[in-house]
């Protein structure tokens, strides 16, 4: 697998291709991860559960400081596909270490598969640029030159999966040329006992989990915790309600003005910056479990993974009907038609006042969050492998990706 982001990055593709690649060696495939090297790099062979990682030289991006942009030689990433004697290749980014797969592919005549996992031509990505500013008609330009971009890249596989249906649909209609699936991104679900899971209805603690970034228009929810602090003090003598807050888990370049809108809306006391929590380590927390709901105003997710994780552990969830979140949202929360703070204090106070609805959705999140089990999604790329390769009549299958 090629990739330019993998821990110790915390965000939702690195997690996703960690977890698919571990529940792959389980079935007794060999998988090798080709990414930038990275500073620091705590992963040990113990954490990678039996993947092999090949790490290239890399540089900064120069939008977020924990990811870096991989300058892979080219020569060497054939020599070792030829020496594992890989049998498929699947690159998840298209940027330097997607190039080098698909270059290496191609040199060796192995099937390719391409995973679509970020709008990153969309104009809520311009917005981290700050190439927004520039007027609608560059904007529009700008989109329609990342989609060309996207379509140089992704054309060049034999096939392509992306996480949900509407990011299937957005990818033909935006001429990529090559079959697309969707498979969606697998989580691995807790082991905790259900009780521990249907408890969310006795808290008041929103939880948002992610990066923190202009795309996540996370102060849209700072500012619904505002509004709904200023509703629920009508009922209560003008007085913030003491247990209304905000968990915050994640980093990134907003952090700083999240923080400076939090002491600006008077929430310091009421919203917890916990930073950026390593996968293992917040899932061995009782970050989750005490969590009353997930919120998050971000429109630009091709899935949302940390909604999905929020999910398994039966949080009711709040977000905005638009892209993959649209299709995570049924019975089991409250779709926002646009990314308003109105209407997301709104739908806060909804759920926080009613528990019973709370543990409606909450048994409705725990069962829809069944089928992204990571070992289902493990089994639908595995069936996929087999047939690109069962095409290649000539090719002895080693069952190495």
């Amino acid at each position: 697998m090629f990739t330019d982001v993998f821990p110790p990055s915390v965000n939702g593709v690195a997690s996703s291709i960690l977890l698919l690649s571990k529940e792959l060696v389980k079935r007794g495939h060999f998988v090798k991860i080709f990414t930038p090297r990275i500073k620091n790099n705590r992963l040990t062979k113990k954490n990678l559960e039996g993947i092999e990682v090949s790490y290239c030289n890399a540089i900064p991006s120069l939008i977020y400081p924990d990811i870096k942009l991989g300058l892979p030689f080219y020569p060497n990433t054939v020599y070792q596909l030829m020496k594992d004697n890989i049998d498929v290749v699947h690159f998840h980014t298209p940027i330097m270490m997607g190039a080098a797969g698909i270059f290496a592919a191609k040199m060796l005549k192995k099937p390719i598969v391409g995973t679509f996992h970020t709008y990153f031509m969309e104009p809520e990505y311009l917005k981290v640029l700050g190439l927004n500013i520039m007027g609608k008609t560059v904007e529009k330009m700008l989109v329609k030159l990342g989609w060309k971009y996207a379509n140089l890249y992704y054309n060049s596989a034999d096939i392509i999966t992306t996480p949900t249906e509407g990011t299937r649909r957005a990818l033909i209609q935006y001429k990529i040329k090559r079959p697309t699936i969707t498979i969606t991104n697998g989580i691995r679900t807790p082991t905790l006992a259900k009780t521990e899971l249907t408890k969310h209805h006795l808290s008041s603690t929103l939880l948002y989990v992610g990066r923190l970034s202009k795309e996540k228009n996370l102060e849209i929810v700072i500012e619904a915790l505002a509004l709904a602090h200023a509703t629920a003090a009508v009922s209560l003598g003008n007085k913030k309600n003491p247990k209304l807050k905000l968990v915050i888990v994640g980093s990134g370049p907003m952090e700083k003005n999240l923080k400076k809108l939090a002491i600006k809306k008077h929430l310091q006391k009421y919203i917890t910056f916990k930073g950026a929590i390593p996968f293992e380590k917040l899932h061995n927390s009782t970050i989750y479990t005490k969590a009353a709901l997930f919120i998050t105003a971000s429109t630009s997710e091709t899935q949302g993974l940390s909604i999905v994780e929020g999910m398994s552990y039966g949080l009711p969830v709040i977000g905005v009907a638009k892209r993959g979140v649209a299709e995570l949202i049924k019975n089991n929360g409250i779709l926002c038609k646009t990314a308003s703070s109105k209407e997301l204090a709104k739908n806060i106070l909804t759920i926080i006042a009613n528990p019973q609805l709370a543990k409606k959705m909450s048994q409705e999140s725990l069962k829809l969050s069944k089928k992204y089990a990571i070992e289902n999604v493990a089994l639908a790329f595995e069936k996929l492998y087999a047939k690109l390769m069962n095409k290649r009549s000539d090719h002895k299958v080693t069952r190495k990706v």
